[in-house]
């Protein structure tokens, strides 16, 4: 297998990176792709996820050879006191990126804060960009929701 490692560039000879900004694995007929948790710029949660999924169709295009079709799983890190709003906000800038049925998997966790700034959101994604590029069929299966699920209207809490 093969990896690549995509760094920030370091803004002084003593700086070391913690952490890659993506990792690139090559297998026999795709590349597996995660991006680490980012902080994209914006002054509400939309703007923010909306600046991010861009952020991250254009280093899939450019250095990965891929684009937001390949997204398989965004995990999104929202700040508590921001929900439940934010979690529509949110959901409304990945219906603006992906058509259905070509929605990626989604994680939304609530956090008591985000390191970095005053953030509303973190994301992490992952991506499988296939080598052959050809038509690749999507079979959408509906499914009821998990026992017990609510969403952010929906709690009492």
């Amino acid at each position: 297998m093969e990896k690549t490692i995509f760094r920030r560039k370091r803004r002084d000879e003593h700086e070391d990176a913690v952490a890659a900004t993506a990792v690139r694995t090559r297998h026999a007929d795709h590349d597996h792709v995660q991006m680490d948790g980012f902080t994209p710029p914006g002054d509400t949660p939309k703007a923010q996820a909306d600046r991010g999924l861009s952020f991250a169709d254009r280093f899939l295009r450019e250095y990965c050879g891929g684009s937001l079709e390949d997204v398989t799983m965004i995990r999104h890190f929202v700040r508590e006191d921001l929900l439940p709003d934010a979690e529509f906000e949110i959901g409304a800038a990945c219906r603006d990126h992906f058509e259905p049925p070509e929605i990626p998997a989604t994680v939304m966790v609530g956090v008591s804060d985000i390191v970095g700034g005053d953030h509303a959101v973190k994301m992490e994604l992952e991506a499988t960009i296939p080598h052959d590029h050809a038509e690749t069929p999507v079979e959408v299966v509906e499914l009821p929701p998990p026992p017990g699920y609510t969403n952010s209207a929906a709690r009492t809490e």
